[in-house]
C-alpha cells in the first residue's frame, strides 16, 4: 500500500510494509485549500501537568516531559506538523518531513526526509532539536537512533478521533502551549458535536472508505479501530469493514469482500496515483453490481484531510457527513473537501 498516513495516518506511502505505507498515506495527497483554526500560543515557565491519556508513547513507555519549553522542534510526520502549526509553533520548528505541505509556514521549513521515507539522521542531529515528534511507531528505526544519541523523541500512539484531541493536548503539554491546545480541541469538539447533531436520527448508509488501491483487487480500507472508522460512525454511516481490525485498523481486503458487502457509498481517500480516481472505480471488474456504483455514489475526498489524524480531521468529518447525508445540510459541500465523483 503506497499511502502516506502522517502517513497516515499522520509516515511511495510508508509502513515498511503496512505501517510505512500508512505513513505516506496522508502526505501524498495534494495540498488542501481549507483553513484550520489556529490557537493562540501561551508559554509558561513551569513544568506542565501531563494529561491523563495517553500517558505512554507508541511503545508503551511513559512519556517524559521537558522541564522548559522546547525551542527547536523537529516533526517526522505531516500530522504532527499540522498540530504544531495549529498551536502557532511554526517559529520553533526547525525541520519537517518531506510530505509536510500544510500549513504553508511549515511547508517551507527544512526537509529532513525524502520521498521514500528515509530520514537524514546527521542533518537532524545538526539541527540540535530539543524535541522530536512522531506518531504510531512509524519511525521506530529512527526513534531508537535519536534516543541513543541523547535526543528527546516522543512517538505518540496512533489515535482515533477522540485520541487525536488528546494527542493535540499532549503536544500542547510537551511544548508548554496547553492553553492554546485546550482552546483548539474545545473548538474541534464543538464542530464534531454540530455535525453529529445534524445527522442524528438519519438512516446509516453502508460505506466503503478506501485507503489505497495500488494493488488492484486488494484494496486497503479503513477498518475497525481506525480514526476513519470512528469518523464514519460520527457521520452516522456504517463502515462495511468495521468488524475487520487487522493491520492495525487498516486491513487489506479483496474486491470480492467489497462487492459482497454491497456499500451504498464508496469514498476514496487516497491520491489518484494509488487508486483514488472515482471515474476508475466504475471500470473495476465486477463492481457494476454494487449499489454505490449503480447509483453513481462514488466520491474522492481531499486526501490530506482524510488521512491525517490532526486538526483538520474535523473537516474530513464535515465532508463525509455531507456526502452521505446531503439532505441534512443547507450549505454546499465546502471547497476544502475537493470532492470528485
Amino acid at each position: 500500500m503506497r499511502t502516506c498516513r502522517h502517513k497516515v495516518v499522520t509516515t511511495s506511502h510508508l509502513l515498511i510494509a503496512l505501517l510505512a505505507c500508512l505513513l505516506c498515506l496522508a502526505a501524498c495527497g495534494g495540498t488542501g485549500n481549507g483553513t484550520t483554526t489556529t490557537a493562540t500560543t501561551t508559554t509558561t515557565s513551569t513544568t506542565p501537568t501531563p494529561v491523563q491519556t495517553p500517558v505512554v508513547d507508541a511503545y508503551g513507555t511513559p512519556i517524559t516531559y521537558p522541564k522548559s519549553a522546547p525551542q527547536k522542534i523537529v516533526s517526522l510526520v505531516p500530522s504532527m506538523s499540522e498540530i504544531l502549526g495549529a498551536l502557532n509553533l511554526q517559529d520553533r520548528v526547525v525541520g519537517v518531513d518531506y510530505y509536510t505541505n500544510y500549513p504553508a509556514a511549515l511547508a517551507k521549513k527544512q526537509k529532513i526526509s525524502d520521498t521514500g521515507g528515509k530520514y537524514n539522521v546527521e542533518q537532524i542531529v545538526a539541527l540540535h532539536p530539543d524535541l522530536i515528534l512522531s506518531t504510531g511507531g512509524l519511525t521506530k528505526q529512527y526513534d531508537s537512533q535519536f534516543t541513543q544519541l541523547g535526543l528527546h523523541v516522543v512517538d505518540l500512539p496512533s489515535p482515533d478521533i477522540a485520541g487525536t484531541l488528546q494527542q493535540i493536548q499532549l503536544v500542547g503539554q510537551l511544548t508548554f502551549t496547553q492553553e492554546a491546545a485546550n482552546a483548539l480541541t474545545k473548538q474541534m469538539q464543538q464542530q464534531i458535536d454540530t455535525v453529529k447533531a445534524k445527522v442524528a436520527g438519519a438512516s446509516a448508509p453502508k460505506v466503503l472508505m478506501e485507503v489505497d488501491d495500488s494493488t488492484p483487487g486488494k484494496p486497503y480500507v479503513f477498518g475497525g479501530g481506525s480514526f476513519g472508522d470512528e469518523l464514519l460512525q460520527y457521520a452516522n454511516a456504517t463502515n462495511i469493514f468495521h468488524a475487520n481490525t487487522s493491520g492495525g485498523g487498516y486491513p487489506q481486503v479483496t474486491d470480492e469482500a467489497a462487492i459482497s458487502a454491497n456499500p451504498q457509498f464508496v469514498i476514496l481517500t487516497e491520491d489518484p496515483k494509488y487508486g483514488g480516481d472515482a471515474a476508475q472505480v466504475y471500470k473495476r471488474s465486477n463492481w457494476g453490481s454494487i449499489d454505490a456504483v449503480k447509483n453513481h455514489k462514488v466520491y474522492h475526498i481531499n486526501t490530506d484531510i482524510m488521512q491525517r489524524a490532526g486538526p483538520r480531521i474535523v473537516q474530513g468529518l464535515q465532508c463525509v457527513a455531507q456526502v452521505v447525508h446531503p439532505d441534512k445540510f443547507s450549505d454546499p459541500i465546502p471547497a476544502y473537501c475537493q470532492v470528485a465523483s
